[in-house]
């Protein structure tokens, strides 16, 4: 099975691979690799297990029906939905009131194609822009 890993910090991608092997074998290989990353005085290192619901406009073709509907794929009127697992492995990040503001994330998901990695590549960007830290930081003020 292909593994995506990207590494996204303050908004941007700053690393991008696609390796062969198991998702669970890799992540493992990912969050060891985090380790190294992390600094333990600064923040909390977190491995959240996550499912991103992809959208993506009707018709499809006939191997992208194949590929999506291995992840609960199903028709919205003009649109079609399916969820991918991933992992979010956290190793910058701050508390905000009740919320959590990842600076630096590793996003490990499996390859299903050019288009889901581009929708993954979007969610890891806006997990760590850092609109979302002011964001939490105007929340905390207008309590």
């Amino acid at each position: 099975m292909k593994i995506l890993i990207l590494r996204a910090e303050y908004g941007e991608i700053k690393e991008k691979m696609i390796s062969e092997g198991d998702l669970n074998k890799i992540l493992k290989e990912v969050i060891i690799r985090t380790l190294d990353l992390w600094d333990p005085n600064k923040s909390d290192l977190i491995v959240v297990r996550h499912s991103q619901e992809i959208t993506i406009k009707l018709p499809i073709k006939k191997e992208q029906y194949d590929l999506y509907s291995q992840f609960n794929l199903r028709r919205k009127g003009d649109y079609a939905s399916f969820d991918v697992p991933l992992y979010l492995v956290s190793f910058e990040n701050q508390w905000i009131d009740n919320n959590i503001v990842d600076s630096k994330v590793f996003v490990v998901s499996p390859y299903i194609d050019d288009y889901v990695s581009e929708k993954i590549e979007e969610l890891a960007i806006n997990i760590t822009s850092p609109e979302n830290e002011k964001e939490g930081e105007e929340e905390e003020l207008e309590e």
